[in-house]
């Protein structure tokens, strides 16, 4: 039998047991659990949507500088095809300068210029050859500002003015000017003048004859007929001159 002082000391033990196990707090800490990847990204989308629609985005423009439209329309690259076998490339514009090439048909030429009078046109060879070409054997396909008049140098000229008697220039009216068997034409242009070029050797006294009217001439009707039929002529029909020439020759169309 256990004395009564051991029996106490057990009884305060398992009371104070008792008592530690009612007041004390046990805390377990847990691994957090990572949150959903999806839920993250969605809920960030979200936020960043809700407010960028309050975000005001101000684009200063750039200014362009623009020039001014031309007051004038400038000659461009322009080219001309031949349209007949056997085309004379002239080393100036005349049928007495020497040929410096003969052009099948189709030849590509780029346009340059073209002599007074309109009849002759500068131009240059895919073979970075320069030389003129008559009018008349070529296709301009080209609807924009005529090119720019080219004096030609090197050269005498014989140029006339064809007018009718009230003052009205006659175009399209054909003059042959020749010495001897050497010979060249001329047509009268919207003014009424007419320009022929010779080489410088050949000067002297030349005859310049009226020979032809055009169905292009201001005289003519649509029919290529004279208008009302009145047809005129010339009036002189011939006359000389001695080159170089001092002043152009006048014509009256009658």
């Amino acid at each position: 039998m256990r004395k009564p002082a051991q029996l106490l000391l057990i009884v305060f033990i398992v009371l104070a047991i008792l008592s530690l196990a009612c007041s004390s707090t046990v805390t377990i800490y847990e691994t957090p659990i990572p949150p959903n990847v999806e839920t993250v990204v969605a809920a960030t989308f979200a936020a960043y949507t809700e407010t960028a629609s309050h975000i005001v985005v101000t684009v200063t423009p750039t200014m362009t500088s623009v020039p001014a439209s031309p007051t004038a329309e400038k000659f461009g690259e322009v080219y001309i095809y031949t349209t007949v076998e056997n085309v004379n490339l002239r080393a100036q514009p005349g049928m007495l300068f020497q040929v410096s090439r003969v052009l099948p048909m189709g030849t590509r030429l780029k346009l340059l210029g073209r002599a007074p009078g309109g009849e002759w046109l500068s131009v240059l060879g895919d073979d970075g050859v320069i030389g003129w070409v008559h009018v008349n054997v070529v296709r301009v396909a080209y609807d924009g500002p005529p090119p720019p008049v080219v004096e030609p140098t090197d050269v005498l000229l014989v140029t006339g003015k064809l007018d009718t008697e009230s003052g009205t220039p006659v175009s399209g009216v054909g003059f042959a000017v020749s010495q001897g068997i050497n010979q060249t034409q001329a047509v009268t242009d919207k003014t009424g003048q007419f320009y022929a070029y010779l080489p410088r050797a050949m000067n002297g006294i030349w005859t310049v004859e009226y020979t032809s009217v055009s169905c292009t001439s201001n005289t003519m009707d649509a029919n290529c007929s004279c208008i009302a039929g009145k047809c005129g002529s010339s009036n002189p029909t011939k006359q000389t001159v001695t080159l170089p020439q001092n002043e152009p020759l006048k014509f009256v169309w009658k």
